[in-house]
C-alpha cells in the first residue's frame, strides 16, 4: 500500500544506507501495528533476519518486545541453491 512506498522512496528514512549495518537491536512498544507490519517487512526485504527476541515485562506494562537482527548475504536465501 501506500505506507510501504513511503518507507522505501522516503529519503529520510531509517533504511536509507542500510548496507553497511550487520546488526540492529530495537526496541517495539506502544506502536501500531501497521507501521510495526511495514517496518519488519521492510528489514526482511534487505536480508535481516531476526535472531534474538525478549520481551521487557518491566516497563511499559510488558507491552515492549526487544529485536535483534543480523543482516545475512541473500545468498543465504535462495533456496534453490541449497540441497
Amino acid at each position: 500500500g501506500d505506507e510501504d512506498e513511503q518507507v522505501s522512496s522516503d529519503e529520510s528514512s531509517p533504511f536509507t544506507g542500510l548496507a553497511m549495518i550487520q546488526q540492529l537491536l530495537v526496541e517495539v512498544h506502544g506502536t501500531p501495528e501497521q507501521s510495526v507490519n511495514a517496518f519488519f517487512e521492510r528489514l526482511t526485504e534487505e536480508n535481516y533476519v531476526i535472531f534474538h527476541k525478549d520481551a521487557n515485562t518491566e516497563q511499559f506494562s510488558g507491552t515492549s518486545q526487544d529485536y535483534a537482527f543480523l543482516k545475512l548475504a541473500p545468498t543465504f536465501f535462495d533456496l534453490d541453491d541449497q540441497s
